[in-house]
C-alpha cells in the first residue's frame, strides 16, 4: 500500500484508532430533533463490527455538541469514516479539507443513504474512498487491510476518488442474513436521547433494505443497488428480545410488502410474549385491504403508523406512480381509528399548485381530523426516477442543504415564493386548531407534556420563519 495513504506506526498487531462520525445537521435545515430523533443504528452497526479488532470512537452530531476537529486532533485517528445525509454533503467535504491539512491526516471514508445511490458526489482528492455497496462488509473489509498495510482498492462496493476507480459489488441475496445483532452502546449510554414523538425512549431496527414499490420520487428505493432484501423473521425478533426499551422504530421503508412476513412477525412477537410497542412505516393500500391483519397486528404491539398519503387526489397519486389511491387514504384513516393506531399522515405539496390546491388539502386535514401530519415540498432527488424522468442536471457545487424537503428548487408557478411558504406553515400548524386534536395530544403526551409539545412546536415554527429568511 502506498506510504502516502497508510496509517502511520500501525501494524498487524496494533489496533487503529477509528472516528465514526455522523456530522451535525447543516445550520440551514430546520432541526426536528425536539420531537423525532431516532437511534443512529448505523454507528452502532459499525461500532459491532470493528471494535473487537480496533479502538472505535463515535460522535453523533444530532445529540454530541463537541466539535468535530478538535475532538479529531485529540483522539488523532487513522481512519474517519462519514456517515452522510444529503444536506451535509457540503459540511463534510469542507470537513474533510480541513482533516487533509492537518500533520498527519487520516484516511477518510464516506459512507451512508447518499453514497449508496449517488457516490460521485463525494469525488473529490480530499476522499480517500465512498462505499456505495454492502457498505458494512466493504468496510470491514477495507478497514482489515489498512490494519494488515495491504492494498485495499480492489475491496467490491467501493468508489476511490484519487485514482478514479472502483470495485463492482457482490451481488450477494445472503448479505442481510450476515448482519451481525447490534450492540447498541450509543442507546444504553443515552436512551433518553433518542425518541419519536411521545414514544420515548425510543430504539431502531432494519428488518428489510430498499422497497419494491415504484414511486417515481422515492429515494429510498434506489438504495441497496435498487434491490428488496429482507431478514429472516426470526433473526427479526432475537434482535428484538434483547432491545433494552419498549418502544421500537422499524426502519423499513415499507415494512407492508407481504402479508406473510407481517403475519409471522405477529406470530412470533405472541408466541415470544413480548410487549413492546412498534412504530412503523406502511402504505395505505395495504392496510385498505388487510383490515384484519391490521387488527393482528395491533394486538402484536404496533401503536403508531407513518403513511405516505402524498396528496388528496387520485390523478397526482396516479402521476408518481403511487400504488395507493385516495379511497385506500380514506379507508386507512378509518382502519386506524378503530383499532386506536396513531397516524402519522405524509403528504406532498406541489409548488405548481394553484391557491384551490392547497385549500383542499387544508379541507381534508380538518374533516378527517388529522392530529399528526407532516408535509414535504415536492423535491427531485438525484438518482431518482423524477429526476431522470425530468433530466434533472445536479451541480455538485450546490447547496446540498435545500435538500431538507421543505425549501422551494422552483418558483411557484401561481403564487409568490412567500404566500407558498405561508401555506405550509398553516398545514403544520391546522392539527392545533381544532378540539378533538388537542385532546388527543393531550391524552398522549399528559398536561405538562402537552405545554412542551406546543412550544416545541412554536419554536420550530419560529426557526422555520427565521431560517427561510436567511436563508432562501
Amino acid at each position: 500500500m502506498d506510504s502516502k495513504t497508510s496509517p502511520k506506526n500501525t501494524s498487524v498487531n496494533n489496533r487503529l484508532r477509528i472516528l465514526i462520525c455522523k456530522p451535525k445537521p447543516a445550520p440551514q435545515i430546520i432541526r426536528m430533533e425536539r420531537m423525532v430523533y431516532s437511534e443512529p443504528l448505523e454507528l452502532e452497526y459499525l461500532h459491532t463490527v470493528l471494535y473487537k479488532t480496533d479502538d472505535v470512537y463515535l460522535l453523533d452530531g444530532m445529540t454530541d455538541r463537541r466539535n468535530q476537529i478538535r475532538f479529531e486532533r485529540k483522539i488523532r485517528p487513522h481512519i474517519v469514516l462519514f456517515t452522510v445525509y444529503i444536506t451535509n454533503i457540503n459540511s463534510v467535504l469542507k470537513m474533510a479539507m480541513r482533516l487533509k491539512k492537518l500533520p498527519n491526516p487520516p484516511l477518510i471514508f464516506e459512507g451512508g443513504v447518499h453514497a449508496e445511490v449517488v457516490p460521485e458526489h463525494f469525488s473529490t482528492e480530499n476522499i480517500d474512498g465512498v462505499f456505495y455497496a454492502n457498505q458494512l462488509n466493504a468496510v470491514e473489509s477495507v478497514v482489515n487491510r489498512i490494519r494488515c498495510n495491504v492494498p485495499f482498492r480492489d475491496v467490491p462496493g467501493v468508489l476511490f476518488p484519487k485514482h478514479r476507480s472502483h470495485s463492482h459489488s457482490v451481488d450477494d441475496p445472503a448479505m442481510v442474513e450476515k448482519l451481525p445483532i447490534p450492540l447498541r452502546i450509543l442507546l444504553h449510554q443515552s436512551k433518553i436521547k433518542y425518541r419519536y414523538m411521545y414514544y420515548h425512549p425510543c430504539a431502531s431496527i432494519k428488518t428489510a433494505f430498499g422497497c419494491p414499490n415504484q414511486c417515481t420520487f422515492c429515494f429510498c428505493r434506489k438504495m441497496n443497488m435498487g434491490r428488496y432484501q429482507t431478514r429472516r423473521i426470526i433473526h427479526v425478533v432475537d434482535e428484538i428480545e434483547g432491545i433494552p426499551v419498549d418502544n421500537i422504530l422499524i426502519l423499513d421503508d415499507n415494512f407492508f410488502t407481504s402479508k406473510r412476513r407481517v403475519l409471522d412477525f405477529c406470530r412470533e412477537i405472541q408466541k415470544r410474549k413480548i410487549e413492546k410497542q412498534f412504530i412503523a412505516y406502511g402504505n395505505a393500500n395495504f392496510v385498505a385491504q388487510h383490515p384484519d391483519v391490521m387488527e393482528i397486528l395491533r394486538r402484536a404491539g404496533l401503536t403508531a403508523l407513518m403513511v405516505g398519503f402524498e396528496f388528496v387526489t387520485d390523478r397526482e397519486l396516479q402521476s408518481v406512480n403511487k400504488s395507493s389511491r385516495l379511497a385506500d387514504n380514506d379507508a386507512t384513516l378509518q382502519i386506524c381509528k378503530s383499532l386506536d393506531i396513531e397516524l402519522f399522515a405524509l403528504f406532498i405539496v406541489n409548488p405548481d399548485w394553484r391557491h384551490a390546491d392547497f385549500k383542499k388539502l387544508a379541507t381534508y386535514l380538518k374533516n378527517n381530523k388529522i392530529a399528526f401530519a407532516a408535509f414535504s415540498t415536492m423535491t427531485v432527488f438525484p438518482g431518482t426516477d423524477l429526476a431522470d424522468q425530468q433530466r434533472c442536471k445536479i451541480n455538485t457545487t450546490s447547496q446540498w442543504w435545500r435538500y431538507d424537503l421543505l425549501r422551494l428548487h422552483q418558483s411557484p408557478r401561481y403564487m409568490s415564493k412567500a404566500e407558498y411558504y405561508f401555506w405550509l406553515f398553516y398545514f403544520y400548524m391546522i392539527p392545533g386548531l381544532y378540539a378533538e386534536s388537542r385532546r388527543k395530544i393531550r391524552a398522549r403526551y399528559g398536561r405538562g407534556g402537552t405545554i412542551r409539545v406546543i412550544l416545541d412546536s412554536w419554536l420550530i415554527g419560529l426557526e422555520f420563519i427565521i431560517k427561510l429568511t436567511l436563508w432562501k
